[in-house]
């Protein structure tokens, strides 16, 4: 039988980002975001990247302004620049649906540094319970389209500009220092560089806190986007939006961005565990089970 169904406002704090300094790119985010145990799976400003937020949505560089705070790089290397935008989020309201009992919706608007609204977004956060025990899924999906004049969206990262490996921007998760190696899966292997970059149709996270293990299973929904996963330094993971060239949206043909995952009080230590606990996440795709072959 499922667990009673998660409450969003227990187990994952909302912040409008309102009150944060202009160079974080101020943003709405989640955070903390909890097992069912209580681990803590999320971090806010840490000192190595104090623009890093929770679970968030940024880029490095939406039509040419930094929404993702901290650096810009330049063909002369990383630079802090003032060209900070922030992002405001309006209209906001609890969606709960017969699946997901308790969620919220509303409208994010992504404005320039110049204070010109560049992107209007509709961005829907879900709770779902688990029949695992000690699990319960969440699901982060958005939808932007240009904001008012504004003819196309264009997303830029560093990557894209030069700096190998750096094509990081979109939904975003930055965890916690962990306090030992962190045990990472995919569909391409064990450990962070067969993830990095790969278009695996899921990612697994394992790391303890407090001394008791959890993980994070990762998926996108939609066309397969390449995984920024880093392990060393920090510990961050998310689909990389700009991996190696821009991407483009229009009023018509809007850009779509969806992060499912299921938080679980124990290590995921097998391909089958991960997408067997994928599985029952009702938010995404059925996922084919994982070849087996040694």
């Amino acid at each position: 039988m499922a667990e009673r169904t998660p409450n969003l406002n227990t187990l994952v704090g909302r912040h409008s980002g309102r009150d944060l300094p202009g160079h974080s790119s101020p943003r709405p985010y989640l955070h903390p975001v909890r097992s069912l145990a209580g681990a803590m799976l999320t971090e806010v400003a840490p000192e190595d990247h104090p623009h890093h937020l929770g679970l968030s949505i940024a880029f490095a560089d939406l039509n040419g302004t930094n929404f993702w705070g901290g650096s810009t790089f330049t063909p002369d290397g990383p630079a802090v620049l003032p060209n900070h935008g922030r992002q405001v989020p309006s209209g906001w309201t609890d969606s709960p649906t017969e699946a997901s009992p308790t969620g919220a919706a509303g409208t994010v608007v992504w404005r320039s540094e110049q204070g010109v609204d560049v992107a209007v977004e509709q961005r829907n956060i879900r709770c779902f319970s688990h029949p695992q025990p000690g699990t319960w899924s969440l699901s982060v999906e958005s939808v932007m389209v240009p904001a008012g004049n504004v003819g196309r969206l264009e997303v830029s990262s560093s990557a894209v500009k030069g700096r190998a490996g750096a094509g990081y921007g979109g939904i975003f998760w930055r965890f916690p220092a962990p306090r030992s190696q962190p045990l990472v899966l995919s569909a391409n292997g064990e450990g962070a560089a067969a993830a990095h970059g790969s278009r695996s149709p899921w990612l697994a996270i394992s790391t303890t806190v407090d001394g008791a293990p959890v993980s994070v299973v990762l998926a996108q929904g939609g066309s397969l986007r390449p995984w920024f996963v880093r392990t060393a330094g920090y510990l961050g993971a998310g689909p990389a939006v700009a991996w190696s060239e821009k991407a483009v949206a229009v009023a018509a043909s809007p850009l779509a961005q969806s992060l499912h995952a299921v938080i679980h009080d124990g290590l995921v230590e097998t391909p089958t565990q991960a997408v067997e606990l994928l599985q029952h996440h009702p938010g995404i795709p059925a996922l084919s089970p994982p070849d087996r072959t040694p």
